[in-house]
């Protein structure tokens, strides 16, 4: 496909700005964004200088990489080994120089690495120290790149089994898997090279992991992190520039989801946001999930699911205080891939996040505080 530019003028992006609590949220939308159901745009990070990055899927359901502002417009791109309409281009991540890291799915359904630097250039790689697999739903997977260019990721083997990886500036990967684990998930990396995630036991139950940049690994769960034989425990797990972990976790007695914050020498504090609910039912567990790493000040953001299972964006300052906020528009069904998620926030207290529209399409929004 090729690339097309989409400009969003001062008028329009006007319009899409409400004020609520002296807050703005701006709703947003890439190229060729679909309109129809689990269509339309998804980004997932956003740099410094405000450039956005992440997926849109357009009306014929195939899947492109998106990059730009508010203020310049959006291009779309396909990463080279990318099938749209099969696989797709995917982004996951931007560091503060530009540089996207994420991967692309082929014709054979099968991973690839890929960074993309600001004027276009791609690099494609897969994990060579121990190769991933080429079979469908198997290869290589990054999640995310720190301002060196280091990508954190994780690949699925010709087994099926999931493993961690880091990536040099120079193209060296290194492989990792805490002990005891039988798939391993980073979640995000640091300037300096930390990386977190989530790895599974072989009961099935979800521990965290912090692994520095001498591969030195020290796995936890949080104080009342379900540990029995189940798919719960530790949720997500991601760190900041600092060493500050924020993440979600299982409830041991509840089942229900509570965010935490993990400090450098392993303290932990744990929260409810407003809101959230405490039931769960057959297939859902209500509760607060976080889904990105605190900033600089200590805050961060997620999701809150209502004893509805109703999804809402929330922002938790380091003081504790929290403030749920919906996009206007959103959905409110009993559905928690709908209403809003937030997905990142920078030192500004910047949030990026996504929402769902009565039509279940994807549309991006910023909140500014």
């Amino acid at each position: 496909m090729n690339s097309r530019k989409f400009t969003l003028s001062l008028i329009t992006a006007l319009a899409m700005t409400v004020q609520a609590n002296a807050q703005q949220i701006i709703k947003f939308d890439a190229p060729n964004s679909g309109t129809g159901a689990d269509q339309g745009t998804q980004p997932t990070g956003i740099n410094i200088a405000g450039v956005i990055t992440g997926d849109v899927i357009d009306d014929e359901n195939g899947t492109h990489g998106f990059v730009g502002t508010l203020a310049g417009g959006f291009t779309d791109f396909d990463a080279p080994c990318a099938n749209p309409i099969v696989g797709g281009t995917y982004p996951t991540g931007i560091n503060d120089l530009g540089v996207i890291a994420g991967y692309d799915i082929d014709t054979n359904s099968v991973s690839h690495g890929f960074v993309r630097t600001p004027d276009g250039e791609f690099i494609t790689f897969d994990d060579s120290q121990a190769p991933a697999g080429t079979g469908a739903g198997q290869g290589t997977n990054p999640v995310g790149i720190n301002d060196i260019g280091e990508i954190a990721g994780y690949y699925i083997d010709g087994n099926g089994a999931t493993h961690g990886f880091v990536r040099t500036t120079g193209g060296k990967i290194t492989t990792f898997d805490p002990t005891g684990s039988v798939a391993t998930y980073p979640f995000n990396i640091n300037n300096f090279g930390v990386i977190a995630g989530l790895f599974y036991d072989t009961n099935g139950v979800g521990h965290g992991f912090v692994r520095t940049s001498d591969g030195k690994i020290k796995t936890f769960d949080p104080p009342n992190s379900f540990t029995g034989p189940s798919s719960f425990g530790t949720y997500s797990a991601y760190v900041n520039d600092l060493g500050v972990v924020a993440g979600s976790y299982f409830d041991a007695s509840t089942y229900v989801a509570y965010g935490f914050i993990r400090s450098p020498t392993g303290q932990f504090t744990e929260f409810a946001v407003p809101g959230a609910g405490t039931v769960i039912s057959s297939t859902d567990e209500s509760g607060t999930y976080v889904f990105a790493a605190a900033n600089l000040e200590g805050a961060t953001t997620g999701t809150i699911l209502d004893n509805n299972f109703e999804s809402h964006s929330f922002v938790r300052a380091a003081n504790g205080e929290a403030t749920t906020f919906d996009i206007p528009g959103q959905a409110h069904i009993l559905d928690n891939n709908a209403g809003s998620v937030g997905l990142s926030i920078n030192t500004l207290g910047v949030v990026l996040g996504r929402w769902r529209d009565p039509n279940l399409t994807f549309h991006g929004y910023l909140r500014t505080p």
